[in-house]
């Protein structure tokens, strides 16, 4: 073997142990990162909201200020004047225009200057610019189908003259007006045009402040146009312009402040909307995003420094905590390696759980095959000289007889009387089938330790395997016990509800008559073979003595009435399936009268009746019908149940022309296992057609039909059925309580249990109790 050098799963668990701490570490610094990485945004768009509020509060302070003057100068007497006289008079005009212009430039320093439309007089005056200056606001509101808003802002470029050359002029202009009764056009208009520079330079300062980040605040009118001086980007503008559409359009919970990531040149940008209601704009405040990550750089490298300390503090905390757990690991293996010699096959070992396994695998076998020479050598003389008490030809002194049991260990009295117990596993082929010859070795073994064990209790005994389907008890009885069979059958009972419930497969049990010498014990195993053949009629799990067939066994009669099977001719040939099960759960009922020999012929002879019948009415016999099959079916199977289930099955399918597979044999594996089970499990207080039809993976509805069908029984009434059949057993032969009974076989209710009983043998338990106690003595 391979030395283990720096020991492989030492190095494992280091390896292992490292790697987890890693990736805790990892992740968990991940998602600080990431956390911080958001909270900053959130915070820097907290910051930016800031900067657009202060905006945000000097357009609304503006927008309050000059919509309070528009209606003041609405309806001031002199604009008013001005605004309806039917007369011009430009003295008067140039007085009141003075008067106004002197009163609201010495308050209000940012206003550029003031126009009235007289529709009247189709004239435009101006304060503040020249007096007859054409405006094209007022000739578009003139030329228009819509009118443009009230007391709402308008950005826009009027010029003007210097040295003859037209100069850029950008203004706020506030409308003021009342439709003419006509409802078409106003009467009399007045406009307010704000100088844009306190405002526009309020922006470009706050630019200038962050043009060093790469910050920019920009502004969009009520139409989405925007409100600029031409200094800034044009391309920029175009692409916040269309990305902030691009974003309301595709989130619809997006408010009016709120903030998105978009990328624009390469440059990634966090970007920052506000929108003034009042005014009817919005602003926008453009960052680029690595500049707001570049203050948590220094977080990053803090965050990355701490985890490869982490990671280095980790590396050496998993050695110490690996050598801590490997310690004692690796004293076993040290210890196993010094202690034991050096097999084949150690050489391919890599590592201490290899080699563990390898010396645990090793050391099994040896201690298999050591138990198994034990075993053998024990039991092979043991099950030989036990076999041979079965021969008739065995003959041996009562000293050698006592010298034998004691050697072999035979609990069985040389003194005492005997009986054969022989126990037969049911649905032998299907057993036979599902396990391997070591499983049914397996289980015949069990079968015996089990009851022989619960035997014991009352009764000493040795165990015989068989092998094939059965196995042997020899019980050891006192001389004067008459009352040895039914104190059997309540054992072996309970030898099948457990290895039943261990095992989940039944055993039909035949109990003999007495002898007095050993000698007698071949023809008691003779009677065992013979009875056990009666299960054709009391069906799997029964327990068999000769008192419980004696009535078949000493029977005359040689078959089923002539009168019956003509009746049944008669319905195959008739087609009438409900008088057809009706004949044949007659003649079944009569052949489980007769002795075995006889009911076996009956029902062959039945068969054959029955195949001549459908080929007289010319009906096609179904599958399961067919000479060739039905004679090998019916002689596999091993209770009268079954065949009549077999032949009623096939019998219908014929009649209906119905495809026999589904109801021979699917229905009919249903059937036999709802059976089984019930007789299996009728202790169990949950057991009903809903848990039944649960562990078959089939609806309770469906079940019901194919059992109904099968049987003319319910499962309720059959579950009930088998309940009070073996109540009544328990009654007559153990010492128990009618309220024990009821508890012991499934039932519940003791008042429901009474009720079921009395109409099923017209008497109460305790009345049965006492009759058949009464019958038995006489």
């Amino acid at each position: 073997m391979k030395r283990f050098g720096i020991k492989a799963y030492y190095a494992k668990m280091v390896l292992w142990i490292s790697i987890a701490i890693l990736l805790i570490i990892t992740a968990l610094s991940a998602v600080v990162y990431i956390n911080t990485q958001k909270l900053l945004v959130k915070n820097e768009y907290a910051s930016n909201q800031k900067i657009l509020f202060q905006v945000k509060y000097n357009m609304a302070f503006m927008d309050d200020t000059i919509s309070s003057l528009c209606k003041s100068l609405y309806l001031n007497s002199d604009v008013g004047a001005v605004m309806y006289a039917t007369q011009e008079n430009m003295v008067d005009v140039a007085t009141r225009l003075n008067k106004v212009t002197s009163s609201i430039t010495s308050t209000n320093p940012y206003i550029h200057s003031i126009t009235i439309y007289n529709r009247n007089l189709d004239q435009t005056y101006n304060a503040g610019s020249p007096v007859f200056f054409e405006d094209q606001l007022l000739d578009t509101m003139y030329h228009s189908e819509q009118l443009p808003p009230k007391m709402k802002p308008i950005f826009r470029n009027i010029g003007k003259l210097v040295n003859r050359e037209s100069k850029p002029e950008h203004v706020f202009s506030y409308m003021m007006y009342e439709t003419s009764t006509d409802g078409l056009k106003p009467e009399g208009v007045i406009v307010i045009n704000v100088r844009s520079e306190w405002l526009l330079d309020n922006i470009r300062l706050i630019n200038m402040i962050d043009k060093r980040k790469g910050d920019n605040i920009f502004l969009l009118d009520q139409s989405g146009e925007y409100l600029a001086d031409g200094t800034s980007d044009n391309g920029m503008m175009q692409w916040l312009k269309s990305d902030l559409a691009d974003y309301k359009a595709t989130h619809q919970d997006a408010g009016a402040d709120g903030f998105f990531e978009s990328k624009h040149g390469g440059t990634p940008y966090l970007v920052t909307y506000s929108s003034v209601e009042s005014a009817g704009m919005t602003l926008l405040k453009t960052q680029p995003i690595l500049e707001v990550y570049r203050y948590i750089a220094s977080l990053r490298t803090s965050i990355i420094v701490i985890t490869l300390i982490a990671l280095i503090l980790a590396f050496f905390i998993s050695i110490l905590i690996s050598r801590r757990i490997y310690r004692p690991f690796g004293n076993l293996v040290n210890a196993i390696r010094r202690d034991r010699p050096r097999g084949a096959g150690e050489n391919e070992v890599i590592d201490e759980i290899s080699y563990l396994n390898n010396v645990y695998r090793q050391s099994m076998e040896e201690l298999e095959l050591f138990y198994k020479e034990k075993h053998d050598n024990k039991d092979v003389m043991r099950h030989y000289w036990l076999s041979r008490l079965l021969d008739e030809r065995f003959t041996i002194s009562r000293d050698e007889l006592l010298v034998l049991f004691k050697e072999m260990r035979i609990s069985l009295s040389p003194e005492a009387s005997y009986a054969v117990c022989m126990l037969k596993i049911d649905n032998y082929k299907e057993f036979q089938q599902a396990f391997s010859a070591k499983d049914k070795e397996m289980f015949r073994f069990a079968l015996l330790n089990i009851a022989s064990e619960i035997v014991a209790r009352t009764y000493p005994n040795e165990g015989i395997d068989m092998k094939e389907d059965h196995v042997l008890l020899i019980v050891s009885l006192p001389e004067q016990d008459g009352a040895y069979p039914s104190e059997l059958v309540t054992l072996l009972t309970e030898a099948q509800e457990n290895f039943s419930r261990f095992f989940k497969v039944t055993f039909t049990a035949s109990i003999s008559d007495k002898t007095d010498t050993l000698s007698g014990l071949h023809s008691l195993y003779n009677q065992t073979l013979d009875q056990a053949m009666y299960r054709l009629h009391l069906g799997h799990g029964s327990i068999i003595t000769y008192a419980r067939i004696r009535k078949n066994a000493e029977s005359k009669k040689s078959g089923y009435s002539k009168e019956l099977e003509e009746w049944l001719v008669e319905t195959i040939k008739s087609g009438n399936v409900a008088a057809m099960k009706e004949v044949l759960a007659n003649l079944f009922g009569e052949m489980e009268t007769l002795n075995y020999h006889n009911a076996l012929v009956s029902i062959i002879r039945l068969v054959n009746t029955a195949i001549e019948a459908l080929e007289d009415a010319k009906i096609p016999a179904a599958p399961s019908l067919q000479i060739a099959s039905i004679g090998r079916r019916i002689l596999e199977k091993e209770t009268m149940a079954e065949i009549h289930r077999i032949i009623r099955g096939g019998l219908q399918d014929s009649i209906n022309k119905e495809p026999a597979e589904n109801t021979d044999t699917l229905n009919s594996f249903v059937v036999d296992a709802v059976t089984e089970y019930i007789h299996n499990n009728y202790q169990d207080l949950s057991l009903s057609m809903p848990s039944i039809a649960s562990m078959m993976k089939i609806s309770s509805r469906s079940l019901s039909k194919i059992y109904k069908e099968a049987t003319n029984l319910s499962i309720p009434d059959m579950i009930n059925g088998v309940r009070l059949t073996k109540a009544a057993e328990l009654l007559i032969q153990e010492d128990l309580s009618v309220y024990e009974v009821v508890q012991k076989v499934g039932f519940t209710n003791e008042t429901y249990f009474f009720s079921l009983f009395k109409k099923k043998y017209k008497v109460t338990p305790k009345e049965y109790a006492l009759q058949r106690n009464v019958n038995k003595i006489n």
